[in-house]
């Protein structure tokens, strides 16, 4: 049975407890410390570009420091095709509809969430079960209320790491990058926050149906990784070798992730709906094995 105090009250403390345990704190660090490197490696080469698009400025025709900054958004459109093999569409959308320059931080990032996500999704219950603390718990609510709990909070958890993260990026890039215009990298910025979040979502999940069946913390984040990032491995392999096998490819929501960089239409909704649908597939699951599993 499910109540809204209990949820909430749980909610909040793995909130609490994230921010101040050991296990998220290192994820907030790591998630800091690896967006901002893969930033930049976007930004570095842009302030180096810029610097020398305002001395072609001083010295020379003002031509000649916008084709610098041309330069640069041409070599990121095309790294941003050959990362995703976008369509012409995509492209268009990535490179010219929205700055260049976020959306390749953006593609950079997307390639590690599924990493991010389950370095503060990975002991949403496993160390509990393992100390036995659980059964305290359970005197006094169900377990739906704590498996749901402790997952709505921990999702709320990354979500305000990756917020702080963003906001980072959104303060520095206004101030030091001028290729594009302030308002209009902040407002993509702020549409990629709530893509990663989607993107996040199923991963979070799925460490939590793999944390309530791993008694250590330790073995539910090893399982959670190998699960994520070898299984799709699997699966182009797999692929390669049989062109009957294509169907595997998409019981991942690996699958999907550049579907979220589309424009409003039915690849961006769809995947957002896919995402949504495996969350609640691995949520399904994780809850039926906890409520049955001795704590």
């Amino acid at each position: 049975m499910l109540r809204k105090p209990h949820l909430q009250l749980i909610a909040s403390h793995a909130v609490r407890h994230g921010i101040r345990g050991g296990a998220g704190l290192l994820a907030l660090l790591l998630t800091l410390i690896v967006g901002l490197a893969l930033a930049s490696v976007v930004i570095t080469p842009l302030e180096a570009a810029d610097r020398i698009a305002e001395q072609l400025g001083k010295t020379g025709p003002a031509a000649s420091a916008e084709r610098v900054r041309a330069e640069v958004v041409t070599v990121t459109s095309k790294a941003i095709d050959w990362a995703i093999e976008a369509s012409p569409e995509q492209l268009r959308y990535l490179t010219q509809d929205h700055p260049a320059v976020v959306s390749a931080i953006l593609v950079m990032l997307f390639l590690v969430v599924p990493l991010l996500a389950c370095l503060g999704g990975f002991n949403q219950t496993s160390g509990d079960i393992g100390s036995k603390g659980l059964r305290f718990l359970l005197i006094r609510t169900e377990r739906a209320n704590i498996f749901l709990g402790r997952f709505i909070g921990t999702f709320a958890f990354s979500a305000l790491t990756f917020a702080g993260l963003f906001a980072i990026l959104a303060v520095y890039m206004s101030l030091q990058v001028h290729v594009h215009p302030p308002g209009e990298m902040i407002a993509w910025l702020a549409q990629g926050y709530l893509r990663v979040l989607v993107l996040a979502l199923p991963y979070v999940a799925l460490c939590a149906w793999v944390s309530c069946a791993v008694d250590s913390p330790f073995g539910a984040l090893v399982i959670a990784l190998l699960l994520v990032y070898l299984f799709p491995v699997f699966t182009w392999i797999a692929t390669r070798t049989n062109e009957h096998l294509q169907f595997l490819r998409y019981a991942s929501p690996w699958a999907y992730r550049w579907w979220l960089l589309e424009p409003a239409g039915a690849h961006l909704f769809g995947a957002i709906a896919i995402m949504f649908g495996f969350a609640a597939a691995f949520l399904f699951g994780g809850l039926k094995y906890f409520s049955s599993r001795d704590l």
